[in-house]
Parts: structure tokens; C-alpha cells; sequence
């Protein structure tokens, strides 16, 4: 089952945080050396310092960027930079957006869900991780004791029943307001009627949760509790540090957006963009897009025209070889990776574009299948993956189509995992709107 509870959330005052454009930041994850820079240069306490602290060469055990996070939570809150609501309530969050011509509305909800037993358990990720990403995470929870930032998951509501519940308090004054550097709109309310919160809870104890972001997250807030669960000889599952901060929406809502996550291979030894072109034909139909200097932008927009429409009906990738090398991949036979896979995994894994993309190149072409958190960069525009490519040790880019919401269903359904960075669920949720303190001795009811 999925339980989950209302909790004592933790924003910014906006009686002291005028501008909350300047404090927000997006995930760690997506987070550039070079706009971590940036971020620090907007505000004194924009949220980068807590959720990807810069590090110093004179850092150790007492003096590092964990501890540092925790010193800011700690030190914000005294200073009433940020506040803690006094009662335990669910927290509406719409977000408004543009995607690809689109315009779409996102709503969901903040809530804690408490960490069952994996025989019990109705959460279901969906996507690898890597372990010195869930170490990172893992170490930023053991000192500053909160989630702060929330794991992405969706659940299925035909009726609408959640949402419908929650839509009479977006006629309230938004808690939170703010506007991102991408121009989506992010609105958070407070959900504090007893009434509403029962209703939350009880239509969602059945419900499967799948989840889209923050897989790092999750694992590392189970494996927190486990070390915490150790040294308790009187756990009872009310414990807050037996909760992780979630996010919810339903998948009815039409507000995921699912966008390609593309790679840039890099350093792999002796490769040759010769043979590596003619070791292709193996498996895909290869077209190439011929450009120069002045015609690559055009090429390259025509290219992700035809990989879209390519990948209604087929599995395609774009490849890059650099110096406005361009070609279409087209995957030749389906049931050549029924046999390359051996491992005993549901079709609908198989037939990912990720899975054969890992199989096909990483695996058979290039022998990298165990090197990809050294050897791959992963972009979610085309035209950076492009640049680059083009930069020295790169060796190549390898474009995508989105990976569709139903494939993930039917992956996590079957209690499958695919690839590293298989989604990019538009967009993402920003850092610094809600946190969850797990408070030493508080017990979750």
C-alpha cells in the first residue's frame, strides 16, 4: 500500500524574500559548474548552497559541503529566512508551461510517504541508478537531517478525485509564487483542512505511485532509514525519518510532458568514426544528412523532424560523428534484440529505445556497457549535445525521441528499471519551494 501524510513544511518568508526568482534553483542534477556559479551570485541564500554546495579545497570530515548545508538550514530558519508551518498539512503545487508548442497545467500535491517494506511496498521506480550519486544524497540527509528536495512520482485518478479535492484551495492567495529562468509558472497552497488531508490519505492508500524523477532520492532516504531503523531498538514506522518527501500527480492530468535525455560519448579507446559508421549497418539502416559551416543548423532541425516522425512507428536515434556529420538510424530488425537480450525481461523492456540503444552501441559496437557513468554526458537539448561533440575527447552524440508515459508504466508495472537517465519529465520541480524536516524524536500519525 501507499500511505502518506501531511507534514510541517518548510518555505522561504516572503515578508524577507521579496524576489523568490533570486532563492529557488532547478535540481542538483541538472546543475552546471558553470550556473552553480550563478546561482550563488543571485542571492546569499539562494537554495544551491544547501542542495549543491560549492566545495573548497581545504573541505574535510567538520568543514565540508553537507555540513555547510545543514549549518544554512539551521541558520536560516533562526534568522526566520525560511519558515515551519506549526500543523502538519499537504501542499498544492501547479506548475504552467510551454513544451514544444504546447502550453500545459500540471497540478499535484507535497505529501511524505512512509518507506515500507519492499513485499509491501507500492512504489515503483522505474530508472538505474548510480552509486556515487545515491551517496551524495545520501550524505547530504545525515547532515541536515530533511529532504530537501522532493522525489517525482505520478499515480492514476480517472475520477479525479484528489484533484477535485484539492482545486478549492487554489481560490486561496498562493503561499508561493515564482517565476523561473525556463518562464514556468510555479504556484504553491497550503492544504490544511482536516477534512481534505482524510480525504487525500484515504483515496490514496491504494494506489500504486510510479516514479518519474528523484529515483537517487528515494533510495537514499531507504537506505537513511535502515541505518536509523539500527540503532532503534523500538522502531514502530511512525518514526519521520521512515518518511521521504513526495511529490504526486496523476498521470489523467495531461501535464507530463516527457522529453529525450541525449547522449555524448566521450573517451571511448581507439574508436574510429570510419568503422564505427560501417559497424552500424550491423543493425541499423543508415541515411546520412550531408552539411557544411552554413547549412548544419537546417540539417540539424531537419534531422529531429524525421527522428520524430521516424519514431511513430519505428526505433530511431540521430547520430552526430562531429564536423556536421549527421545521420538517421534506423533500427532494421525488432526481434534481433528479443535474441541480443538474454537477460529474462519483459518485452515492453526490451523494445525501449534506451535498452536497444544501450545493447546495439554501448554493448555490441563499442564495449562500454559497464563504462557509461565515465564515458557518457547526458543532455536534454540536441543543439548542446551537438557543441558538444564537437569538443575535444568527445567521439560522438547520439540524439532521441521522449520516452512515452505508457512504455514507463509498462516497465515499472512489471516491477522492471530501465536504463540511466531514460526520462526527462518537463519540468522539473524547483528546489527550494518546500522542504520536510526530519525531526529526531517526531512521530508521523
Amino acid at each position: 500500500m501507499v500511505r502518506i501524510f501531511p507534514f510541517r513544511g518548510i518555505f522561504y518568508n516572503t515578508k524577507k524574500i521579496k524576489h523568490l526568482s533570486k532563492v529557488t534553483s532547478p535540481p542538483y542534477d541538472i546543475i552546471s559548474p558553470e550556473q552553480q556559479g550563478e546561482l550563488y551570485k543571485l542571492s546569499d541564500f539562494n537554495f544551491v548552497r544547501m542542495i549543491l554546495g560549492k566545495e573548497f579545497s581545504g573541505d574535510g570530515p567538520y568543514n565540508n559541503r553537507y555540513v555547510r548545508a545543514a549549518a544554512f538550514l539551521d541558520g536560516w530558519l533562526r534568522h526566520k529566512i525560511m519558515l515551519q508551518d506549526d500543523e502538519p498539512a499537504f501542499y498544492l503545487y501547479e506548475q504552467i508551461f510551454s513544451c514544444q508548442g504546447k502550453k500545459y497545467v500540471r497540478i499535484g500535491f507535497f505529501g511524505i510517504l512512509r518507506l515500507e517494506d519492499s513485499g509491501r511496498a507500492k512504489v515503483h521506480p522505474h530508472e538505474e541508478t548510480y552509486p556515487k550519486a545515491k551517496l551524495d544524497r545520501l550524505n547530504l540527509m545525515r547532515a541536515t537531517h530533511a529532504n530537501l528536495d522532493s522525489v517525482f512520482s505520478f499515480y492514476s485518478d480517472p475520477k479525479e478525485k484528489i484533484i477535485k479535492t484539492l482545486k478549492p484551495f487554489m481560490k486561496r492567495k498562493p503561499l508561493l509564487e515564482v517565476r523561473d529562468r525556463d518562464n514556468v509558472v510555479h504556484r504553491v497552497w497550503r492544504v490544511d483542512k482536516k477534512a481534505a488531508i482524510s480525504r487525500i490519505m484515504l483515496e490514496m492508500k491504494d494506489k500504486p505511485a510510479f516514479i518519474a524523477d528523484g529515483h537517487h532520492r528515494f533510495e537514499a532516504a531507504i537506505r537513511y532509514k535502515n541505518e536509523l531503523k539500527l540503532r532503534n531498538t523500538k522502531f514502530s514506522e511512525d518514526e519521520s525519518y521512515n518518511h521521504v518527501l513526495m511529490y504526486f500527480t496523476p498521470i489523467e492530468g495531461k501535464g507530463l510532458a516527457v522529453l529525450p535525455i541525449h547522449r555524448v560519448i566521450s573517451n571511448v579507446a581507439y574508436f574510429d568514426s570510419l568503422h564505427f559508421e560501417q559497424d552500424l549497418a550491423s543493425y541499423y539502416d543508415v541515411v546520412p544528412y550531408p552539411a557544411g559551416k552554413k547549412s548544419s543548423e537546417a540539417v540539424r532541425k531537419k534531422l529531429m523532424k524525421d527522428l520524430a516522425k521516424a519514431g511513430e512507428t519505428k526505433h530511431a536515434f540521430g547520430l552526430y560523428l562531429g564536423n556536421y556529420r549527421y545521420f538517421l538510424l534506423t533500427l532494421r530488425d525488432e526481434a534481433s534484440i528479443d535474441e541480443m537480450v538474454a537477460e529474462e525481461k519483459p518485452k515492453a523492456w526490451k523494445h525501449l529505445d534506451v535498452t536497444i540503444l544501450h545493447y546495439t552501441i554501448f554493448e555490441r559496437l563499442l564495449n562500454i556497457a559497464n563504462e557509461t557513468e565515465d564515458k557518457v554526458t547526458y543532455f536534454k537539448n540536441d543543439l548542446d549535445a551537438i557543441k558538444a561533440a564537437d569538443e575535444p575527447g568527445a567521439n560522438f552524440a547520439i540524439l532521441l525521441n521522449g520516452t512515452k508515459v505508457e512504455e514507463i508504466i509498462a516497465v515499472a508495472g512489471e516491477l522492471e528499471k530501465m536504463p540511466h537517465k531514460s526520462t526527462y519529465f518537463y519540468p522539473k520541480l524547483l528546489s527550494g519551494l518546500i522542504v520536510n524536516r526530519l525531526e529526531h524524536g517526531e512521530k508521523v500519525k
